[in-house]
């Protein structure tokens, strides 16, 4: 453990540190979400690609009764029986695209909860693992998910609590919703290193984050522009497979997927490193969180191995 590393950051040096961080234990982080994503990734391309087959595979007509109409119209050779027979398949084919779009839009409501679900869990696996990276200790993927999973309702109700609560604040004008994402923005960190319950991360993310509120923003804004800009060119170039391959559904749906799902899993560890860095500067800057590890950094091997524990 380098106690050097344990001191106040500035906003660049917590991006600085994070992609470091980011670069060191790139396969790790990578796995980590991997494990959600390429799951939720394989469902929406089955559900979307349902759903859009059955509508492409629905009469452009305009209906059983118009095509009934337009049969008749227009195949004055053919028998009564024939037009009975012809009627008979649509049917059947009709009823069979319903079936087929009907599971699909299950199916994406079930891929909907699950994918929060998931990013729930992956958020607080991501920060269990950047915050042992931060602290100068080894963890696998299986073990900070061996972790976390204790304290998956607890992060998941911390959760609703949070985006109800910024729900409302947006509803007031805006400005409290901010302020309210802001107060509670290292909730998550809180329960993971600290093994708080909800409520009590989001008390103790609150009271980090006073006379903290525009370092944070910063930090979250540029967080979220970084990911903005890596994701990017994987949402265009999902747009043109789309488009280049829009003859075969299901190759166009899963190139699609595929190159969304590779910026996300990208992207997803940055914000986790940045929000794990930060919750760690504001500890250093009001509780002498630098001092705490110094002291054990110094101290005999079993205070080094509590410290491992306690964090």
């Amino acid at each position: 453990m380098d106690a050097g590393t344990f001191e106040p950051m500035s906003i660049g040096q917590i991006l600085d540190r994070t992609f470091k961080l980011y670069k060191d234990n790139f396969i790790r982080f990578i796995a980590i979400v991997a494990v959600i994503q390429v799951p939720i990734a394989i469902l929406t391309v089955l559900s979307i690609s349902a759903i859009r087959g059955g509508i492409e595979t629905r009469p452009a007509t305009g209906g059983y009764a118009d095509f009934r109409e337009q049969m008749e119209r227009e195949s004055q050779n053919m028998s009564a029986e024939d037009i009975e027979t012809r009627l008979a398949e649509l049917g059947e084919g009709q009823e069979g695209s319903d079936t087929v779009r009907i599971m699909g839009v299950v199916g994406t409501v079930v891929t909907v909860l699950l994918a929060i679900l998931g990013a729930t869990l992956m958020q607080g696996v991501l920060t269990k693992s950047v915050s042992e990276a931060y602290l100068g200790n080894e963890i696998g993927v299986g073990e900070a998910y061996r972790f976390v999973w204790p304290k998956f309702l607890t992060l998941l109700g911390a959760g609703i609590l949070i985006t109800l609560t910024v729900f409302c604040g947006y509803l007031l004008c805006v400005v409290p919703g901010v302020i309210f994402t802001l107060w509670f923005a290292m909730t998550t960190p809180a329960i993971v290193a600290e093994d708080m319950k909800a409520s009590q991360g989001m008390s103790r993310s609150k009271a980090l984050a006073k006379g903290n509120l525009g370092k944070i923003f910063c930090v979250l804004f540029l967080v979220w522009l970084i990911q903005v800009i890596i994701g990017v060119p994987f949402s265009i170039a999902g747009n043109l497979s789309v488009r280049m391959l829009s003859g075969n559904i299901w190759l166009a749906v899963f190139s699609s997927q595929l190159l969304q799902t590779l910026g996300q899993v990208i992207a997803a560890p940055i914000s986790a490193a940045a929000l794990i860095l930060l919750y760690y500067d504001l500890r250093i800057r009001k509780e002498g969180f630098d001092l705490e590890m110094l002291a054990r950094s110094m101290g005999s091997e079993q205070g080094v191995d509590y410290g491992r524990q306690q964090y």
